[in-house]
């Protein structure tokens, strides 16, 4: 019976430590988040499409587009994803890695252009319907 007590006791203490960190380190994983955008057009310069992030704190900059029109919480996209013609859309996105995407998006200034100051992101998923 004191052999018992002395065995249990250490393994519930090692599984109660292993969950309290298994808990610990899914707090900290970066939730999977869905950004609804409006299309506004493609960037002339560098290339991609300028998009207004709708349901997000300040994600992006305010711009006035080639229409004359401004727009508030911009960002550029990338994306190997196909793109509906639609203006609504939704998105989940990765920061855009100068190291490894600057191989797959052509990034070339028309000299009528100047670029937008906006962040770039990548999409990885995009649906006309909410994530």
């Amino acid at each position: 019976m004191i052999c018992t007590n002395l065995i249990l006791k250490p393994l519930l203490f090692a599984i109660a430590t292993a969950c309290i960190f298994l808990s610990g380190c899914q707090s900290d994983m970066e939730p999977i988040d869905c950004y609804e955008i409006e299309v506004i057009g493609p960037d002339r310069c560098g290339g991609g499409l300028l998009v207004s992030v709708k349901n997000s704190n300040v994600l992006g900059e305010t711009i006035t587009y080639y229409d004359g029109n401004s727009y508030l919480n911009v960002i550029r996209i990338f994306t190997l994803v196909s793109i509906p013609e639609s203006r609504i859309g939704f998105v989940r996105i990765r920061d855009f890695d100068t190291n490894e995407d600057e191989k797959n998006f052509a990034r070339i200034c028309q000299w009528l252009y100047a670029p937008y100051p906006v962040p770039t992101k990548v999409a990885t998923f995009w649906s006309e319907a909410p994530c």
